[in-house]
């Protein structure tokens, strides 16, 4: 009699199980040792059966660094919720995206992995960070009150959060303790709004 085919639950339940294998395998040897057999063997299965649930290697560290994307999108949105003002909300996401990398330095590590992926970080994880973010564009958005376009709002959000990225990055490697950058909204939409503002800017 063929075998009843797997629920999408139960589906998900091995793939859950999988990737649990796979951040053990990674945190306890490094993610050069993390293979679809490997991981196969932790779960008791076949590496061929595990190829039904993931492609190959690079598939199954994307959905960890979703996973790890999901966790920061949490406690920026906790952050959010906790802000006293719209006023102070970006400094409070930037104090809550610094204190993820710093706290769980493996989950932001393994979020911004791209080893996997020839150096580029996969679509789907780009979505998830871009759905992550949503609490700092609607703060932008909320606090430069000058009209904008989308566009320009995109940037102004690239460029704190590249303040913010590169900071957590600094931090790791000790090359900034004491130093504060200000995660300011309206400070950032001067530094990065467009060019024809900028260059009014230096002409007055």
């Amino acid at each position: 009699m063929p075998r009843k085919p797997l629920t999408e639950e139960e589906k998900s339940v091995v793939r859950e199980k999988a990737a649990l294998a796979a951040r053990r395998i990674m945190d306890e040897h490094g993610a050069e040792k993390v293979t679809i057999r490997g991981i196969a063997k932790e779960v008791g299965m076949s590496a061929m059966s595990l190829y039904t649930y993931f492609e190959n290697k690079a598939d199954i560290v994307t959905y960890l660094q979703i996973q790890a994307v999901d966790e920061l999108s949490g406690e920026l949105n906790a952050a959010a919720a906790a802000a006293n003002s719209a006023e102070t909300l970006v400094a409070t996401l930037g104090r809550s995206y610094v204190s993820f990398a710093e706290e769980k330095s493996g989950e932001f590590n393994l979020a911004f992995r791209t080893e996997e992926h020839g150096g580029i970080m996969p679509v789907a994880v780009r979505d998830s960070l871009k759905q992550a973010l949503r609490p700092l564009h609607d703060a932008v958005s909320a606090t430069v009150k000058e009209a904008r376009s989308p566009e320009e709002v995109d940037r102004i959000v690239a460029g704190i959060w590249s303040g913010w990225h590169g900071y957590a990055l600094l931090r790791q490697a000790g090359c900034v303790v004491d130093q504060t950058p200000i995660f300011d909204a309206k400070t950032a939409a001067a530094t990065f709004g467009t060019e024809r503002r900028a260059m009014e800017a230096v002409a007055h």
